[in-house]
């Protein structure tokens, strides 16, 4: 198998779910695993990422924990927005 391929495949799935940190392993196995099995690449996003997003016009949107925003102008720390 070419790891060149492989390679890119890994680094393709490293950055679709956002570069996270020590997961290099699985991505490489599932390179591995997606290239062996006739070539065709999948959708790169999971469907545990899709649940996780509203869909547009708002059917099967989830309400947000989020702390709601106290004010202030977008990029100011909430310390400085006394």
């Amino acid at each position: 198998m070419d790891i060149d391929k492989i390679r890119q495949r890994a680094q393709e799935i490293w950055e679709a779910e956002g570069r996270p940190e020590g997961q290099h392993e699985r991505h490489w196995r599932q390179a591995e695993q997606e290239l062996s099995a006739g070539g065709e690449l999948p959708q790169t996003s999971s469907p545990a990422h899709h649940s996780a997003t509203g869909i547009p016009g708002g059917r099967g949107k989830k309400k947000s924990s989020a702390i709601p925003s106290q004010g202030g102008e977008p990029g100011e720390l909430a310390s400085e927005n006394k």
